[in-house]
């Protein structure tokens, strides 16, 4: 298997970190409203939507912690890569069945972003940079300028991250404001 150079690894195990973590945390915060998000996806029982609204936050916020653990950093990659593809599967879903007026859920009460193919795109580049944080890294030591840099880069990731999922979240309402200036 091809290995990394450590500042790109730690880049991308950083930025997913961060960003799961967030969404984790989210989720936590108002675990009634992810409760709610998951029910209006229609692809579980009822009686599953408790279970899964509080599992899946514990899950996305241990394997964040995981990707900045070396010894246990591919194994959360893993986890996560799932988990995204359970979230995104049944995104895509719901966009197939012509379902995009319910919350996402993705960032619990913080963020309502209503289903749209964007977000599939989105979570293609969280599947990126979590395939990148897979990937075993070289056995180049870092000094203090790799982890600077791996810190700046990491920000940058995820502030970029955030102005996206604003965008998305914002695109009907900026739709709608351009139709009525037209």
């Amino acid at each position: 298997m091809p290995q990394i150079d450590p500042v790109l690894g730690w880049t991308a195990a950083a930025a997913a970190a961060a960003i799961f973590a967030a969404s984790g945390a989210l989720k936590f915060y108002d675990l009634e409203t992810f409760r709610g998000a998951v029910t209006n996806y229609r692809l579980i029982p009822e009686w599953l939507a408790t279970p899964f609204a509080w599992t899946a936050p514990v899950i996305e916020s241990a394997a964040a912690l995981g990707l900045l653990l070396s010894p246990i950093r591919a194994s959360a990659a893993l986890v996560l890569i799932v988990l995204l593809g359970v979230f995104t599967g049944a995104i895509a879903i719901n966009l197939a069945r012509g379902r995009t007026d319910i919350d996402c859920g993705c960032f619990g009460p913080a963020l309502r972003q209503r289903l749209s193919w964007w977000l599939l795109l989105r979570n293609g580049a969280l599947f990126a940079l979590l395939a990148i944080a897979l990937l075993p890294m070289g056995a180049r030591p870092m000094d203090f300028l790799d982890l600077a840099t791996a810190t700046m880069a990491a920000a940058t990731v995820v502030v970029l991250y955030t102005a996206a999922n604003y965008l998305i979240a914002n695109a009907p309402g900026l739709r709608a404001l351009g139709a009525l200036n037209a």
